[in-house]
């Protein structure tokens, strides 16, 4: 498994793609509890070994979270890519709801953005960010022009 630490803020906006947050992820809402408990976030693009990275730790006891589990439904991945904001909160809910019981818990998603960060990191004072780079072949068969539209909107992080 490859993975680097880093942090830096460079747009690669797409034309026609959405660069801003909807609407209804910009309303105020309220303040969130914000915990203590270990949150280890694992950013990648697919096939970079994100999920196995976070398998490994839950192996060691983490709570696993990733958006893509919303969209298993008896074992079987069946992705609907109109339910992905739904999937984003659905990690969101879990992943704050472990937290708050104390369990230390990882998240493995894209996060091709730095923005996607910012709730997971709103929910505790201690955050691990591990950036995945392996080349493997990913398990969802995404097609190859969005791996390439997800390459071009990555923002690495800066030290």
């Amino acid at each position: 498994m490859d993975a680097t630490l880093s942090l830096n803020t460079t747009k690669n906006a797409i034309p026609g793609r959405r660069t801003h947050a909807p609407r209804e992820a910009r309303r105020p809402r309220q303040a969130m509890p914000r915990v203590n408990t270990e949150l280890v976030l694992i950013r990648g693009l697919p096939g970079s070994g994100k999920s196995t990275m976070a398998r490994v730790l839950a192996l060691v006891g983490y709570e696993h979270y990733e958006a893509d589990m919303y969209f298993l439904r008896d074992g079987v991945y069946q992705f609907d890519p109109v339910r992905v904001r739904d999937a984003h909160a659905w990690c969101q809910a879990m992943t704050l709801s472990a937290l708050i019981q104390g369990k230390r818990t990882v998240v493995a998603n894209t996060f091709t953005r730095l923005q996607e960060l910012a709730p997971y990191q709103a929910m505790s004072r201690n955050v691990r960010i591990i950036e995945a780079t392996g080349r493997w072949c990913g398990v969802h068969n995404v097609p190859a022009t969005t791996l390439q539209w997800m390459a071009e909107r990555w923002e690495p992080l800066s030290a």
